[in-house]
């Protein structure tokens, strides 16, 4: 059983500091442990190119990165992909993960676990649970699509989040050690990773029942629903884990979100909507290339357009 703690802050951070304490449980729990932090390794942005998509799309071959051993990127998914549980540390930024975090995780397209299924790659016929805490110095409405952007970079890796927590005012380094209810929390989630590893079938959400609107992911972010790809879908979606239904009162007149019968027919936690997703890909794709010498006559404009721009 192997846990990987990868994390986003400063080192010796307030987010290393809880990384630690919950794999100090999980290593008393008799697993093995790692921890990298994401400032240690260089990591090129994605450009956007996507060859990897028309890879699997159009050529049905496993797709793979044109940065593939030109960075670090194919040594830490090599620890990720490997690893039964993860726990994902991320500091707040202006209302969500920071930086570096979204550009390791804007390089998983080539490494989606359901994208690979497709193509019958056997490395990713795996399960893996995740967890997931966020911290930042404000209060929690000022990092308000934290946990809910981690959890979507999880989900669509096919990782089963078992547990998340957010620990906020605590700015700077060190200072969360005067929060023993937050290290006693960090311990509980290294358990409930532990937990997760050992009971994947039957585990659900172990963590806060409290926390957010939706019952089935937890996520506090609700919206209006939208048409699917290849349907119509619902009143109200969550948009991390996709299932919907609508928002009723209880018998406290307080108002919840009910998931309708149907409503995780595009969820995200049984893959089902990421399977779905591949073939949108792939009819969108194959659009492009059926009109591909029409739009690249029609590109000359812009190309041939150049507005200023900065000298340096």
């Amino acid at each position: 059983m192997k846990v990987l703690a990868l994390t986003a802050g400063r080192k010796n951070g307030n987010g290393e500091i809880l990384a630690k304490e919950a794999l100090m449980r999980v290593e008393e729990l008799g697993a093995e442990v790692k921890m990298i932090n994401l400032h240690d390794y260089r990591i090129t942005p994605c450009s956007g190119c996507e060859s990897c998509t028309v890879k699997f799309t159009q050529k049905g071959e496993a797709p793979e990165c044109v940065y593939r051993g030109k960075d670090d990127m194919e040594l830490i998914m090599k620890e990720w992909l490997g690893a039964d549980g993860i726990i994902s540390v991320v500091p707040a930024y202006s209302f969500m993960p920071a930086g570096i975090y979204r550009v390791f995780c804007d390089r998983h397209l080539a490494y989606e676990p359901n994208f690979h299924k497709q193509v019958g790659n056997p490395d990713y016929f795996r399960h893996r649970v995740g967890a997931i805490i966020g911290n930042g110095g404000s209060t929690r409405s000022w990092m308000s699509l934290t946990l809910e952007c981690i959890n979507i970079t999880l989900l669509t890796q096919d990782i089963k989040v078992v547990d998340q927590m957010m620990v906020n005012r605590a700015p700077r380094p060190g200072q969360i050690l005067m929060d023993d209810g937050a290290l006693a929390r960090a311990r509980q989630l290294g358990e409930n990773v532990v937990k997760g590893i050992q009971n994947y079938d039957s585990v659900g959400f172990l963590g806060d029942e409290n926390l957010g609107w939706c019952p089935v992911c937890r996520s506090n972010v609700l919206s209006l629903g939208q048409p699917h790809w290849n349907e119509e879908g619902f009143a109200i979606e969550c948009p991390v884990c996709h299932c919907g239904g609508d928002i009723e009162k209880d018998e406290n007149g307080k108002w919840k979100f009910v998931i309708q019968e149907d409503g995780c027919r595009k969820s995200m936690l049984d893959g089902s909507g990421a399977r779905d997703h591949f073939f949108e890909i792939q009819e969108t794709m194959r659009k492009y290339f059926q009109n591909q010498e029409q739009i690249t006559e029609k590109k000359k404009k812009y190309a041939d357009y150049r507005p200023a721009s900065i000298e340096r």
